[in-house]
């Protein structure tokens, strides 16, 4: 932590030099004007004006598929503007099939996911990709709105699909994994930028909306092997699914209108459902009982996320 002495200004004022280089970020000149927050012993000065992070190269030579997409998604999130990806082989290994898959289209696939984010140039060593929408803070809390909202309809769409025996359905958690993933990227984003205007809130945000990509990903990887799954599921297996949603949901509801009654409903059906797993766990098929272990972590990450939310009503 750097500390300033204060300077006499005048009669009745003390005044500080501000560090050149956080002026210099945000594009602030004499005459600008600062916003002044009091939170305790803090001072907190803020601008309207985010930390410019304009261009970026990075080589992802030798990385796999999944990791090059998670290279850019994170570039993205961190807030650089352009991102200038340089390979020198046009393929990379996709592990989970086990075969190369050109760079240009992982690359496209990902940017698909970055709202506001294209393509510019790209040619056979090197893709630059380019933020060209403006951005605005208030984004932000309509954007994790829609966030919850999808992941709310992807869980049911999933539970729908092994009731039905519906690939269609199971198939289409893919699509809301991408849609979904947008919002995340986006929403963590406009953190990186700006923060929430609330500074100590910030980490809690950010930790719950990078949660909720998590939970995402385990409905997207239960459907791929449901989709795969010859037979109609126990009716016990879906009751418990049924009970695993509910936690979905309930987290749904106390983000928005906080109680500590569904805290207590989310920690009570955390310890009924794994109970009830371990009950049923000789009478239902083993693919079954993997299936359920598998979201189960759903219940997990519950929790956690239920100790971040009680962390921003304070």
């Amino acid at each position: 932590m750097e500390q300033r002495k204060l300077i006499q200004h005048g009669v009745s004022s003390l005044t500080m030099a501000l560090p050149l280089k956080w002026l210099k970020q945000r594009g602030l000149k004499k005459g600008d004007s600062l916003f002044i927050e009091e939170e305790g012993n803090k001072l907190i000065l803020s601008t309207k004006e985010s930390v410019k992070l304009d261009k970026i190269s990075v080589d992802v030579s030798g990385l796999d598929r999944t990791s090059i997409l998670l290279y850019v998604q994170s570039l993205y999130r961190f807030g650089y503007n352009e991102i200038e990806v340089k390979f020198r082989k046009p393929t990379a290994i996709h592990y989970r099939v086990d075969k190369q898959k050109p760079i240009s289209s992982t690359v496209h696939r990902i940017v698909n996911r970055l709202i506001g984010a294209e393509i510019v140039e790209q040619s056979e060593d090197r893709i630059l990709i380019r933020y060209i929408t403006k951005e605005a803070e208030e984004d932000f809390k309509v954007v994790l709105r829609r966030a919850f909202l999808l992941m709310n309809e992807a869980a049911d769409t999933l539970l729908d699909g092994i009731k039905k025996k519906d690939t269609t359905r199971l198939g289409s958690i893919e699509d809301f994994h991408d849609n979904i993933n947008k919002f995340v990227n986006y929403s963590l984003r406009l953190l990186n930028k700006y923060g929430y205007p609330d500074v100590k809130k910030t980490c809690f945000y950010y930790h719950i909306i990078a949660t909720i990509d998590k939970i995402v990903d385990i409905l997207k990887y239960n459907a791929r092997e449901l989709k795969n799954y010859d037979k109609k599921c126990h009716k016990d297996t879906i009751d418990i699914w049924e009970q695993i949603n509910g936690s979905i949901k309930a987290y749904y509801r106390l983000f928005y209108d906080f109680d500590l009654k569904i805290v207590d409903e989310l920690s009570r059906n955390r310890d009924h459902v794994k109970n009830l797993i371990r009950k049923k766990a000789k009478s239902l098929p083993v693919d079954e009982l993997m299936f359920i272990t598998n979201m189960k972590q759903v219940l997990e990450i519950m929790l956690d996320m239920t100790d971040a939310r009680m962390g921003l009503e304070y």
